[in-house]
């Protein structure tokens, strides 16, 4: 899939042999954007944290990333992730991570766009998401695609909905355009419409 620089990247879930890409990773992201991710300054990534992230089930806890197709020693552009609620089996935590040379080029978006169709395949209603106030960017756009949030305990909870019926997503350029990138993600995925 294309980024709208024309960049090409590999879609595929992360695999426990992708431990190197995010310690390699880790170092492609500012302090302020493993801030936002971590909410603490990581300056690197623990042997607990790396299994964590790295050895997923893919049905519970999902994990996607982006890679360099033609450059297997790039760490990659950027991953994404759910863990189902235990406690409330149709909602999902979400986290998203992009390497600041590559935000803002629409891999967030595409990220999310994985996350929202598997979400859905599987069950899950709701993706909530804890972002810090600084991050007003995730906020606003997570908010525009329809999520409720309000502010707990210093940091933003968006609970955004996830349903098959895309036409429900709201009428406006960023609702319209995270339809288009949905349906054709989905046919990427190879999923059902």
């Amino acid at each position: 899939m294309d980024l709208r620089d024309g960049t090409r990247v590999l879609l595929r879930p992360v695999r426990p042999g992708d431990r190197p890409r995010f310690i390699e990773g880790l170092a492609l992201l500012s302090m302020e954007s493993r801030y936002h991710r971590f909410f603490s300054p990581v300056s690197e990534l623990t042997e607990e944290q790396l299994r964590y992230l790295t050895e997923v089930d893919q049905i519970d806890h999902v994990a996607w990333g982006a890679v360099d197709p033609v450059d297997p020693f790039f760490p990659g552009y950027g991953v994404a992730r759910f863990i189902r609620v235990r406690e409330d089996p149709e909602t999902a935590e979400i986290a998203l991570a992009v390497i600041d040379a590559y935000q803002r080029k629409g891999l967030g978006s595409i990220l999310l766009a994985i996350l929202y169709l598997l979400m859905g395949a599987g069950g899950i209603r709701f993706a909530r998401s804890t972002i810090l106030p600084a991050n007003r960017f995730l906020i606003d756009w997570i908010h525009d695609l329809g999520a409720e949030k309000r502010l707990v305990e210093g940091a933003y909870r968006l609970v955004l909905p996830v349903t098959p019926d895309l036409s429900s997503l709201p009428d406006h350029p960023r609702g319209r355009r995270f339809r288009m990138l949905l349906e054709e993600v989905r046919d990427l995925l190879f999923l059902p419409a």
